[in-house]
């Protein structure tokens, strides 16, 4: 069926939409979910401030369903849901309706549409505010993780459907018409459905020349001057390491991240040592001759920087002996070496087996 107006939204919402009944018991209703809920809510509590702007990746995201439609959505004996993902499903991990508060704090609101139309927070006589620090019922989309460099579209189709006939549900607006009926003597059949059409456009944070990385966190694209020299700095509470070059004429873009995260296989290898990880996105840097990478000294003078071996992963995974190829800085007290390319390398204390 063609576009109809579902239960929960259009009495909630007094969208004004007129729907004229059809014969068959089963009536769907298909409309963008910020016309129900508002534009996005990232991870840190804060509300997407444009239709079209972007999320990062590996975060969740929310949509606030507004009181009166989670009264109805939120009861799993009378809606199920489930999800199409039509666009790049393959980086969202989830989608749950959940209640929680994502700030504690005061002062800050977020804005749902009070009519169809209001989308945009232009006007804020067409959006109603709840509060940041209530509990309130929110459409939850984890999302995957990506070393893209590039900006990509994520739609899917969130889909509430009735489980059982409900009768005389009453609503705020008592002149809101939808499925054929006045909203003081409203009737959902079994099987009537609400989709709520979910589209984002999805992509790592950038920075251009010289960038700072937080270690862990999120990593960054990275656009480099050209000509000219970059410096890319990875700390956390102190800096773990710094990649400098000279960029090419036409540099290309590459994506920035270090993890300090063993992974199981590594960790067994380096047991018994005091080793520290530096895993890196693999990246290739567009420069005009090698970069620098300087990686801090992780030991205290109780570790002769001649006494530290320096283990790689090579381009086919396999774990190396790189030591070599790196030079002591006792100036800056950093680990040196002239590369294109970022990988995982481990310093340690002592000499392994590999």
């Amino acid at each position: 069926m063609k576009k109809l107006i579902a239960a929960a939204m259009a009495a909630v919402l007094a969208l004004g939409v007129q729907v004229t009944a059809f014969a068959a018991s089963v009536n769907t209703q298909t409309s963008n979910i910020t016309a129900l809920t508002g534009l996005p809510i990232n991870e840190n509590g804060k509300q997407v401030a444009a239709a079209g702007d972007t999320i990062a990746p590996n975060q969740k995201i929310y949509y606030l369903i507004p009181p009166e439609a989670a009264k109805l959505l939120n009861d799993s004996k009378a809606f199920k849901l489930s999800v199409r993902k039509t666009t790049n499903g393959k980086y969202v991990s989830s989608v749950k309706l959940v209640e929680k508060k994502l700030l504690s704090g005061t002062g800050t609101n977020y804005y749902v549409p009070a009519g169809a139309a209001a989308i945009n927070k232009a006007d804020a006589n067409t959006f109603k505010t709840y509060a940041a620090n209530a509990r309130n019922t929110y459409l939850e989309i984890a999302l995957k993780d990506t070393t893209s460099i590039d900006e990509f579209k994520v739609e899917l189709t969130a889909s509430f459907t009735a489980r059982k006939a409900m009768n005389g549900i009453k609503y705020a607006d008592t002149q809101t018409v939808f499925f054929g009926n006045k909203a003081d003597s409203n009737k959902i059949n079994p099987n009537d459905k609400l989709n709520l059409k979910v589209s984002f456009y999805m992509a790592n944070d950038s920075d251009s020349g010289d960038a700072t990385v937080t270690v862990g966190e999120k990593g960054v694209v990275v656009k480099p001057d050209a000509n000219s020299n970059n410096e890319i700095v990875f700390e956390g509470s102190d800096t773990f390491a710094t990649l400098t070059f000279k960029a090419n004429d036409d540099p290309d873009k590459f994506y920035a991240k270090l993890s300090t995260k063993w992974t199981s296989a590594l960790l067994a290898k380096f047991r018994n040592t005091d080793a520290v990880i530096r895993a890196f996105s693999p990246a290739t840097i567009d420069s005009s001759s090698r970069a620098t990478l300087a990686l801090n000294n992780p030991f205290d003078e109780d570790v002769d920087p001649e006494d530290v071996y320096i283990y790689a992963l090579n381009s086919k995974g396999a774990l190396v002996n790189a030591t070599s190829s790196f030079t002591y800085n006792e100036d800056d007290d950093t680990f040196e070496i002239k590369t294109r390319t970022l990988t995982t390398y481990i310093i340690s204390d002592v000499r392994v087996r590999i």
